[in-house]
């Protein structure tokens, strides 16, 4: 996935890098062989005897990638711990992120909604959806998730500021 990146001068983030290239190059055979678990409620990283500890440092990393800028190598850490725990907002917030980062939008806007089936309520995966959907040409998607974002700014009063920017994306879109 991030074959012509140099090695993260770091050995514990190019571990976590490198573990989760090879996690997800492996999915496809595990989603195969455990499809009856999966079935009853287990999820790919329970299966592999991941827990939340293990989720949470895979996590520290990739926001530290992250935040640094490296959107490329943040990307393959955060994809892992979506296909490995699909339940946590966080996690499909973060991968939407750093595919928007990388201008991967219609795959950046997917994980957003992701994140919108996990948690109805979250202003910033309804607003970066608006901002997919804007450079995608999609306005009238655009202006929807933007209003989205707007209506869980006012009752959220930690979004508010999110609102108010969606408020003005959506008079441009107008």
């Amino acid at each position: 996935m991030i074959d012509s990146l140099p090695v993260h001068p770091d050995p514990v983030i190019e571990g976590a890098i490198a573990a989760s290239c090879q996690s997800l190059a492996g999915m496809g055979t595990l989603l195969e062989q455990c499809a009856d678990a999966l079935r009853s409620g287990h999820s790919p990283g329970d299966l592999r005897g991941m827990n939340h500890e293990d989720y949470e440092a895979l996590y520290a990393v990739a926001m530290q990638l992250y935040e640094a800028g490296d959107h490329e190598r943040a990307l393959p850490v955060s994809l892992a711990l979506v296909a490995h725990e699909a339940r946590s907002v966080k996690y499909s917030y973060l991968a939407g992120l750093c595919l928007q980062k990388r201008q991967r939008y219609r795959e950046a806007a997917v994980m957003y909604l992701l994140a919108l089936g996990q948690d109805a309520t979250h202003a910033p995966s309804a607003f970066r959806m608006g901002e997919c959907c804007a450079a995608l040409g999609e306005t009238e998607e655009a202006q929807q998730a933007y209003e989205h974002a707007v209506a869980l700014g006012r009752g959220d009063e930690r979004y508010h500021h999110l609102q108010t920017e969606a408020m003005a994306r959506v008079v441009r879109l107008s």
